[in-house]
């Protein structure tokens, strides 16, 4: 999708493509490796949603190839984006799986490791509200180059909130319960369906 998406504005190559990726914050929000752009690059011509357009070599530096989109390219880049931008997805993250299960650790070590949680999350806030003030004051992006790293934001906002009040509820008895409590529930679930 990065990729493709750079190549909708104009011919590049892969080592151009990943220093606008950097440049944009878009490692934010897709795992940039090293040799993965060429990787992709050479998937997606493979696909022939790209191709190659010129190869060059500038002094003793290794030749660059540069790639443009092909219109087959272009239609799947659009509706890949119509459809991750229209559809909710329901997506698995590690988060929700342990709070899922964190009934397996005291109640002390669930607020500790919240709390914890929540100083991390403020300083991720901190310094990706950072960053994207410099992105706009320093180097003049625009604002369509930094939206992922303001939903990022948003988001890293709204997890705060929520562990601050989910931290406060179990530390006021609203939430948590004890094992004997479980097991009455259990008990009660399992004589309820025997009748």
């Amino acid at each position: 999708m990065a990729v493709m998406n750079l190549l909708m504005e104009r011919p590049m190559h892969p080592y151009e493509m990943k220093s606008k990726m950097k440049e944009r914050g878009h490692d934010e929000v897709i795992k940039i490796k090293g040799g993965s752009i060429y990787d992709t690059v050479e998937r997606l011509e493979q696909d022939g949603f790209i191709k190659s357009q010129e190869t060059s070599r500038a002094g003793r530096r290794p030749e660059r190839t540069v790639y443009a989109i092909t219109e087959i390219g272009r239609e799947e880049t659009r509706g890949w984006l119509r459809e991750l931008l229209s559809e909710p997805a329901h997506e698995y993250p590690q988060f929700a799986a342990a709070l899922a299960f964190m009934g397996g650790l005291t109640k002390e070590e669930v607020v500790h490791l919240l709390q914890v949680r929540a100083v991390g999350l403020q300083a991720r806030i901190a310094a990706v509200d950072t960053q994207l003030g410099n992105l706009t004051t320093q180097m003049h992006l625009p604002r369509l180059f930094m939206i992922e790293g303001e939903y990022g934001l948003a988001m890293d906002r709204a997890e705060l909130e929520w562990v601050r009040r989910t931290i406060q509820e179990i530390q006021d008895g609203k939430l948590w319960i004890t094992h004997e409590q479980m097991k009455a529930y259990e008990q009660s679930m399992t004589s309820g369906r025997g009748s």
